[in-house]
């Protein structure tokens, strides 16, 4: 990780980042549920290497940011988050789960991750890793 911001397309993210911030973290994806956020918080040790206590923050981030998201019968960002990006399920199981067709799934989907990147883009700002990376919503 460097000092220069990294603004990257929240799909972008999840497709080329993701895996190496959590592999850099220590952490695997069902790491970021909603009920781990209390036992994943960034080392504060100063003896760990700069880019493990940066990776640490950013995964702590998503937690949040993905914790955050509305999960409402019309709109089950939360979910679709979850069970893409975290529990590793294909879009079709996923679109079946919050039942919805393709169409309707493919906007709800676009939602979830431009919800996920502004709440991301704030909790990066508030521990300090938003000079690292930035989101862009699509």
């Amino acid at each position: 990780m460097s000092n220069t911001t990294v603004v990257v397309s929240a799909y972008q993210f999840f497709n080329k980042y993701f895996d190496r911030i959590l592999s850099i973290s220590g952490l695997l994806p069902l790491d970021l549920m909603p009920e781990n956020i209390s036992n994943i918080k960034p080392s504060n040790d100063e003896s760990y290497p700069t880019r493990i206590i940066q990776a640490e923050t950013i995964a702590y981030c998503i937690a949040l940011a993905i914790n955050e998201c509305k999960n409402e019968p019309r709109k089950p960002y939360k979910t679709i988050l979850i069970d893409v990006y975290l529990k590793e399920i294909s879009n079709i199981e996923t679109m079946k789960e919050v039942g919805y067709e393709h169409s309707r799934y493919a906007v709800l989907k676009r939602q979830a991750v431009n919800e996920f990147a502004g709440r991301f883009n704030v909790y990066a700002i508030k521990s300090g890793v938003g000079s690292i990376i930035e989101l862009s919503q699509t």
